[in-house]
């Protein structure tokens, strides 16, 4: 799949957004497509990884990297929310 800069720019709108909400983020761009990794600086054993990816029809979505969508790319607020909660619920085995 061919990554633009749009892809790029979506990526770095959701870690800015993320940021303000007082996560850490970084965009790695090694590997097979580009990514949002996600900490959070509260409790940094919750953490994650955001995809900008196109679905069947071609629209730009925001997916977690095991595949699950989390909203619309042209749903900022939306996909910070989502990002927000999701990592703020995760419990990860011991």
């Amino acid at each position: 799949m061919d990554h633009t800069a749009t892809d790029l720019a979506i990526l770095d709108d959701l870690g800015r957004a993320l940021a303000r909400r007082g996560f850490l983020t970084m965009i790695v761009t090694a590997g097979a497509r580009p990514r949002l990794e996600v900490l959070d600086r509260t409790s940094p054993d919750r953490y994650g990884t955001v995809l900008c990816e196109r679905d069947g029809r071609g629209d730009r979505w925001y997916w977690w990297s095991w595949a699950d969508r989390i909203a619309p790319a042209g749903e900022l607020e939306r996909a910070a929310e989502a990002v927000d909660r999701d990592l703020r619920q995760v419990t990860w085995a011991a």
